[in-house]
């Protein structure tokens, strides 16, 4: 006897969990289809197919035109059905040009179906599942006459046959007055295939009062098979409808699937259609007795040795079913070494199958696990759409043996998803997405409950709690997951916010003298903040009694700050990591660009690659990092650390050892939500020993011609400029008095045209930039084609580069003022001063500053060519120099150059103007401080007008 368990049947046909092959159409919208089985052995041989889309559309409603479609593909094959035509209309309703007309008409003349009283067949109307399965039969080769399937009871004896022989087994819902939709047509046509064909051994049919009766001389009775058909379906000696109609399709049903149920394995022509979980005869979703089963099962006598599966492993210990056997399925041993019981309990689903011929029972028990969506990638020629997972971890250590580079071909997902999925057979089975609901943690019950408001969600076998479970508070706000059974299986804090984590330099009591509760912070973004909060939490964080705490140390805390209604915060503890980075043996890396942040290096031979290291974290698109940076070797030089935030690893900074004997070491703490990818790093950098370079790839551009006077307003002292920004031109940015990098620029005021990237931001002005790496400026650009330029054009050191396809170019005149061009636009100039970056060794940007003819003429009306540079000397920050041969009002072009090893870096370009009623101009030039290099054999070189002159530092 079989009971079947209708709270669980949803889940059941949810999750879908059947193991599909190659073999098998995939539907977009298969996650809605109920009857997967049936479906995809249909749509396989042709019977009832999807649509152009690509969905099936499993609850559109069938028609009567489709109906006779089916049916014809059902007993001649697609392809001659296809084929099939009307010579004259065969109802008054269904012309020789409609889309049906020539299954209406097959179907017509072999009686299988009729029209109506008034002479119409009506193939739009939709069709009732009576009307289906008196096709169906017909085709089985059952008369209707004979039948009974006439006159005013017809659909009586329709449904007892048609349930009689299983034509709507699968469908307990039945209603044979209903129209049929395209799923349950399937399935009907899919019982169909399995059912045994009928004949009579004789029909008379005679005329009595102008209508025509049947007279049969016995029912119905079972097509025998002796042919090398028999067993394809079935083998029983009898014919069933594919072993007469389609002898490709093969159907073996002694298999199991992934999970260790006992199954159905379809294959048509030889490939494999797919792997079917039969219908389990009793079925739980929590752990279960032994004696329930035998008691659900309807069993007269036990069995002794049942088998259990877990996720598709077979348990070590068999199970007793048998009468009041009060032993859980969880209290089976899994394994004997080490020793485990049966994962199994809260949101597991167990199922049990009972063979009545041989009494033996099988036990499947198959858990849902939770998951982060980590990657969606896009269907490609080669290749379907797939999604990777990264699992959260479960607060009983259980883990379904996920890897990380396990793929799940399906659409519809989006990074960072929380999904429910199953996993066998080293295979993810099946993914849904998780449903969710909010409110306020009211009451929590230590491995067993929690309650949101007024809601109690018990927590499934496999549940998660973002932070681990020690970390909810009560009156906080959470979002919980649910499985499909309502079981709690994921918790999270409410609208995870970056902004809400801050590093803790500090705390105060109101024990203190000062008589209240305070949190000295770093926020998220780099900012320092003092917060009232709502406790003294003086006695909570055991580092934090009296002096501010530097990132890294071995009890500082990344904290999770909320405010409360009355503007207190209340301060969480996280999970904080503090990595004890030694500068005697390791070598911190952190790569912009590169997910892998080794903490150490030890014997790591190449120490430039940073995916080799023995201790290491993953950083993403979403990991923030707040770096801190100070120079001097003082005890406490740290805390005059200036911070900076950076938003995902590509824009990152990259931070390595200089090759320096280090004097500090890297100070990092960071926070994970999950699975070792960083939410948050803090980093605090002694910019002696480490080099710290580049960050947000973004590209920004300053015409220093446009540069403003310094203005001063009620907040700050900035000046303006034209520029670039991430390749749109912006007028009028503004760039904080005090912003100094590199020597490029003096509190604010950049001496030549500059590119820079990482820009920080504070009511709309920039404090902060930084380097951009595979930059440069030259003096000098020619166009050899639309794809190729020079740089350095008529210099000592010209250089070919390829532009980039989505290159972005722009001019720069005089003034300062910024248009956008393109390659054919550039002009062959040695005196136009180019700023180029380059992106995998291709110019991704290049801003020209253009020089024009009446700005570089002299009085007279001729040019005036130097005759020498004289009088090169350099004092901090100023460099002073002589051009000879200048002519008044004429603008020449300086460039500052250094020279290692045979290696010219070029440092600047300065413009002079030759002074008036002289043929030589004396300049000072601001170029900041310069390095000392000669002691490595390097010298500087001011170059202008074909002219050099060296000096050093």
């Amino acid at each position: 006897m079989k009971k079947f368990l209708s709270l669980v049947l949803a889940l059941v046909m949810t999750m879908s969990l059947v193991t599909v092959s190659a073999g098998a159409k995939d539907f977009s919208d298969d996650d809605s289809i109920t009857y997967q089985e049936a479906v995809d052995v249909i749509s396989e041989i042709g019977v009832v197919d999807g649509y152009t889309g690509g969905d099936f559309k499993p609850t559109d409603v069938l028609t009567r035109g489709a109906a006779a479609k089916i049916i014809c593909n059902l007993i001649l094959g697609p392809t001659t059905a296809s084929a099939l035509s009307a010579s004259s209309a065969p109802f008054k309703d269904v012309p020789v040009s409609n889309t049906f007309a020539g299954y209406i008409t097959y179907c017509a003349q072999e009686g299988i179906i009729n029209g109506y009283s008034d002479g119409t067949f009506r193939p739009t109307a939709t069709l009732s599942g009576n009307a289906f399965m008196k096709m169906l039969l017909g085709a089985l080769g059952y008369d209707s006459s004979v039948e009974g399937y006439t006159g005013p009871n017809w659909s009586v004896a329709v449904i007892k046959q048609a349930a009689g022989i299983g034509l709507d087994d699968g469908n307990d819902e039945f209603v044979g007055s209903k129209a049929v939709t395209r799923e349950e047509a399937a399935l009907y046509a899919f019982n169909m295939l399995q059912a045994t064909m009928v004949e009579y051994d004789a029909k008379t049919s005679v005329d009595i009062n102008g209508a025509t009766v049947t007279i049969a001389g016995d029912k119905a009775k079972e097509v025998e098979n002796t042919s090398r058909t028999d067993g394809y379906i079935d083998d029983d000696n009898k014919m069933q409808f594919a072993e007469r109609y389609f002898t490709d399709l093969r159907l073996t049903t002694d298999t199991t699937d992934d999970f260790g149920r006992p199954a159905n394995t379809w294959r048509f022509k030889g490939v494999e259609v797919g792997t079917f979980a039969k219908t389990a005869d009793a079925t739980y979703t929590a752990d279960v007795k032994l004696g329930q089963i035998y008691s659900d099962l309807g069993m007269s006598d036990k069995d002794e040795a049942a088998p259990v599966f877990v996720d598709g492993v077979e348990a070590s210990e068999s199970a007793k079913v048998s009468k009041g056997n009060d032993l859980k399925v969880s209290e089976l041993k899994f394994t004997n070494s080490p020793a485990a019981n049966c994962n199994v309990g809260n949101g597991t689903l167990v199922e049990a199958y009972l063979d009545e011929d041989t009494n033996d029972v099988t036990i499947v028990a198959i858990n849902t696990y939770v998951a982060e969506v980590n990657k969606v990638v896009a269907e490609t020629n080669s290749k379907d759409a797939y999604i990777t997972l990264s699992e959260l971890a479960a607060e009983n250590g259980a883990s379904s043996g996920l890897r990380a580079n396990d793929e799940f071909e399906t659409t519809g997902f989006e990074n960072d998803q929380i999904v429910l999925f199953t996993y066998a057979n080293n295979e993810i089975q099946s993914v849904k997405a998780a449903e969710s609901a909010e409110g306020t943690l009211t009451r929590k019950v230590s491995g067993k409950s929690i309650n949101l408001g007024e809601t109690k969600y018990d927590f499934s076998k496999m549940y998660s709690v973002d932070g681990g479970e020690s970390s909810l508070g009560i009156d906080s706000e959470y979002v919980v997951y649910l499985d499909a059974n309502g079981y709690a299986i994921y918790v999270e804090e409410t609208e995870y916010n970056i902004a809400d984590y801050a590093y803790l330099r500090q705390l105060q009591g109101s024990s203190s003298a000062f008589g209240s509760d305070k949190a000295a912070l770093i926020t998220y973004d780099g900012k320092m903040k003092t917060a009232d909060t709502k406790d003294d939490y003086t006695s909570d964080f055991s580092n934090y009694s009296r002096d501010e705490v530097q990132i890294g140390s071995n009890n500082s805390e990344i904290v999770l700050v909320k405010e409360t209604s009355n503007g207190e915060y209340r301060l969480k503890d996280l999970d904080t990591k503090n990595p004890q980075i030694s500068t005697a043996v390791n070598s911190f890396q952190l790569r912009n660009g590169v997910a892998r942040i080794n903490l150490t290096n030890k014997g790591v031979t190449n120490a430039s690659d940073a995916k080799q290291g023995t201790d290491y974290i993953y950083a993403d698109s979403k990991t923030v990092f707040v770096v801190g940076t100070y120079t001097g070797s003082g005890a406490n030089d740290w805390q005059n650390a200036n911070y900076r935030a950076y938003t995902g690893i590509n824009n990152a900074p990259t931070i390595v050892d200089d090759g320096s004997v280090a004097s500090d070491a890297i100070n990092m703490s960071y926070y994970c939500r999950n699975n070792g990818v960083a939410t948050i790093v803090y980093l605090s950098v002694n910019e002696d020993d480490y080099k710290v370079t580049g960050g947000n790839n973004d590209v920004i551009f300053f015409a220093f011609e446009s540069g403003s006077k310094k203005i001063e307003d009620s907040d700050n002292e900035y000046y303006t400029y034209n520029a670039v920004v991430d390749g749109k031109i912006v007028e009028g940015v503004k760039v904080d008095a005090s912003v100094k990098i590199d020597n490029r620029t003096s509190n604010g005021s950049f001496s030549s045209n500059v590119v820079f990237t990482g820009a920080d931001y504070d009511d709309g002005v920039i404090t902060g930039l930084d380097s951009l790496g595979n930059s440069g400026t030259v003096t000098g650009i020619n166009k050899v084609n639309n794809e190729n330029v020079v740089l350095g054009y008529g210099s000592s050191s010209e250089s070919t580069y390829v532009v980039a396809d989505d290159a972005k170019i722009f001019f720069i005149d005089d003034d300062g003022t910024i248009t956008e061009g393109a390659v054919s636009n550039i002009r062959r100039s040695d005196e136009d001063v180019v700023t180029y970056v380059l992106e995998d060794g291709q110019i991704s940007y290049l801003f020209i500053q253009q020089y024009f003819e009446d700005n570089d003429q002299s009085s007279s009306g001729g040019r005036q060519e130097l005759t020498s540079i004289t009088g090169v000397t350099y004092s901090a920050p100023n460099l002073t120099l002589t051009l000879n041969g200048t002519n008044a009002g004429q603008n020449y072009k300086v460039t500052l150059k250094m020279i290692v090893a045979g290696v010219t870096t070029e440092l600047g370009t300065y413009t002079v103007t030759g002074a008036t009623g002289a043929t030589s101009t004396t300049a000072v030039l601001s170029v900041g401080t310069l390095a000392s290099i000669a002691a490595s054999g390097g010298i500087y070189m001011v170059s202008c007008g074909g002219q050099n002159a060296t000096f050093t530092a």
